[in-house]
């Protein structure tokens, strides 16, 4: 045990340094968003020889969209759509949050994202939806190894009726605790990594 006043050292953002200085986010909020229009996606698309896309419907809070733009970054997803209406946008905060994520990830904010699935599936890739209680297939024994987009839903209805009706599937993995369902931005997380696991366990 220490000697003296400070007998103990509080767990934070700086313990173990040997100085008081916390860690702090070096992407702040003075980074910007790399928004596309969305008439830019098809040429992106092109280019790309597996997509892997990140479909967010009707996210409302902008620390979760930040959430989701950070993971969505760290698992090389190639383009993230959000719809136009009815989202949060892209803010000072969700760029903040996203430590880099929005400044490094395109992101297209559709009018109509039924027709932009649609416009999607025209191009073989798969469209996998979430859902806690409507999932049909749980998300470790899918095979999402081929181009697909991943739909997450809103914060506290999901996704909407439409959203749902164009995907090919509906995925969801099981809780082992009390807690029926996690945060969007941490199932987020959970879902890209997943492909991102097998993809990489399809290509070694």
């Amino acid at each position: 045990m220490a000697s003296g006043g400070n007998q103990f050292q509080k767990r934070g953002s700086n313990f173990g340094r040997s100085d008081n200085v916390s860690r702090t986010n070096k992407h702040g909020s003075s980074s910007k968003a790399l928004i596309k229009d969305e008439s830019e996606l098809e040429a992106l698309l092109d280019q790309t020889k597996t997509p892997l896309v990140l479909i967010l419907d009707c996210i409302q809070d902008p620390h979760n969209l930040g959430a989701c733009l950070r993971s969505a970054n760290g698992a090389g997803v190639d383009a993230v759509i959000i719809p136009r209406d009815k989202a949060a946008p892209v803010t000072a905060t969700a760029v903040s949050v996203s430590c880099g994520g929005a400044s490094h990830t395109p992101i297209f904010r559709v009018t109509n994202l039924a027709r932009t699935m649609e416009s999607l599936k025209k191009r073989g890739i798969w469209i996998a939806g979430t859902s806690d209680h409507l999932g049909t297939q749980d998300l470790y024994e899918t095979d999402l190894t081929g181009p697909l987009a991943l739909v997450m839903g809103s914060e506290a209805k999901g996704m909407r009726q439409l959203t749902r009706d164009k995907c090919d599937y509906l995925v969801s993995f099981k809780m082992a605790g009390f807690v029926d369902c996690l945060n969007v931005s941490v199932a987020t997380g959970v879902c890209l990594f997943e492909i991102v696991r097998q993809r990489k366990t399809a290509n070694a």
